[in-house]
């Protein structure tokens, strides 16, 4: 799913907004600026959770 497909009768799907400073990062989730779901943690701490595949997920969500 994290692979764009080159199929021409398909939009390519996309996170409304500016992505974050690279040089400036925002406090945080980076991409909790742009994030309709984004709550108050999102804004304190970048997130960074373990999954239980041994997987990790940058998302307080799935905390």
């Amino acid at each position: 799913a994290s692979v764009p497909t080159l199929r021409e009768d398909k939009e390519l799907d996309f996170i409304p907004g500016q992505p974050p400073s690279l040089i400036n990062p925002p406090a945080g989730c980076r991409f909790a600026p742009r994030c309709h779901k984004r709550f108050s943690a999102c804004d304190r701490e970048p997130p960074m959770v373990d999954y239980k595949d041994g997987r990790k997920i940058k998302c307080h969500l799935y905390a």
